[in-house]
């Protein structure tokens, strides 16, 4: 190396450590509160988002693993709709309490033990569930975890293929191979088939990242904040994680969130394509009428059924409801300072099918000085790996546009998206 390359290798050096600082050094803490330093008991569910409910999917399988100093041990996965498991005692009914469109719809705050997941975020079901685990156990619990059907997809992709009973597991294969132990689980008595395949799967998928080089150990971190930002990983640890849980991310100014369940729709969710057009029309004095329609394009040969609730602002006043095929509703309700708004829909195999909303609204304009700002968040549900996002804002009579970001059609989003118009 000659003298003047030098510097320029070092610079190099320098800059590789602090691009790896800033991906590992925030990971700390979160290691630290999930128990890599000292002991930890949490909650599993894998929620099947084939089959999609309001935190992410159907409670396909639920547990329980420690975590101390960094080592997962007891690890025990039992198949949500079997009775076999914690000796049939999470069969059970379990009074949820809410929220209040799903009681209301359905007329009974009661449901099974593996059919809880009715709120509309995992940051609300997962107390309620560990709650309800150790009144039915006697397990105390330090937090949830959640990882959907897409997040143990990705989590294969990063590890790399892991061979199961003889059968190479890949991220290609990996969604099928649970179907078919959930199937083979149906009716068999002892542990089920579904059990056993999530519980070598998990270990071998966790030997491959223990085994991991350096490089695969930092695309398995990157993978873990993926997830979590897109919400197929959701992690629930009081007081010591935040961002992680899914929670309802309200904020000033405009607001948008369609929570679907799939309502006896089979597994099909993962074929249904969603597009959200939201268009709102902004008056002098700062008030507001919007217009939401949510599509869905069915791929299935089947009927898709969906429950579907749409949060928006407080104080919304629901003008009119349209719809393209069978359906019941609307239902309005509301919790968590949010207006409600919620419908049965049917959408015939090889179709579509839209559910529209008209709804009046308060100002929902931010302080901007000399300009008006209008700001619109939507938040995507987690376990859906994406949405098509069409918007438009109509500006009062006479407004000149300064500034905007994400106004038009076609985007396509894996995550939450803001919305930001300025005008005067």
């Amino acid at each position: 190396m000659s003298e003047s390359d030098r510097p320029l290798r070092y610079a190099a050096l320098v800059i590789i450590v602090l691009v790896l600082a800033a991906i590992v050094l925030p990971s700390i803490s979160v290691l630290n509160d999930l128990g890599y330093v000292g002991a930890k008991t949490y909650l599993l569910v894998l929620q099947d988002n084939t089959e999609l409910r309001n935190t992410g999917g159907l409670m396909a399988c639920v547990g329980s693993v420690d975590v101390q100093n960094g080592g997962l041990q007891n690890l025990k996965l039992y198949y949500a709709p079997s009775n076999t498991y914690a000796n049939g005692t999470l069969s059970a009914a379990v009074n949820i309490g809410g929220p209040e469109s799903f009681t209301t719809f359905y007329n009974s705050t009661y449901v099974r033990f593996w059919d809880m997941n009715v709120q509309y975020d995992f940051a609300t079901f997962a107390p309620l569930y560990a709650s309800a685990w150790q009144q039915l156990t006697g397990q105390h619990s330090d937090g949830v975890i959640g990882l959907d059907l897409t997040g143990l997809q990705e989590l294969l992709k990063a590890t790399g293929p892991v061979t199961v009973a003889n059968e190479t597991i890949t991220w290609r294969n990996v969604i099928d191979r649970v179907h078919f132990a959930d199937v083979a689980a149906k009716g068999v008595e002892g542990e089920p088939a579904l059990n056993g395949f999530l519980g070598q799967l998990a270990s071998k998928i966790i030997t491959a990242a223990q085994t991991a080089n350096p490089v695969g150990k930092l695309l398995l971190l990157s993978t873990f904040h993926a997830l979590a930002q897109q919400q197929h990983l959701l992690i629930y640890a009081p007081g010591a994680l935040t961002n992680y849980d899914g929670a309802i991310q309200t904020q000033p100014g405009d607001y948008l969130y369609v929570v679907d369940a799939n309502s006896g729709g089979a597994k099909a969710d993962l074929n249904v394509n969603r597009t959200i057009t939201y268009h709102t029309y902004l008056y002098d004095n700062g008030t507001q009428t919007s217009n939401v329609t949510i599509t869905y394009a069915n791929n299935c040969g089947w009927t898709y059924k969906v429950f579907t609730t749409t949060l928006v602002p407080n104080d919304a006043v629901l003008l009119d409801a349209r719809y393209t095929s069978y359906h019941l509703g609307p239902l309005v309700t509301y919790a968590d300072n949010l207006t409600t708004i919620s419908s049965y829909v049917e959408v015939p195999a090889h179709a579509t099918a839209n559910v529209t909303y008209e709804y009046s609204l308060p100002s929902t304009l931010l302080p901007a000085g000399v300009f008006s700002h209008y700001d619109l968040y939507v938040q995507k549900q987690a376990g859906i790996d994406q949405f098509t996002l069409n918007t438009a804002v109509t500006l009062p009579q006479g407004a000149q546009i300064i500034h905007e970001s994400n106004v038009g059609n076609g985007i396509v989003a894996n995550g939450d998206v803001q919305v930001e118009v300025i005008y005067r």
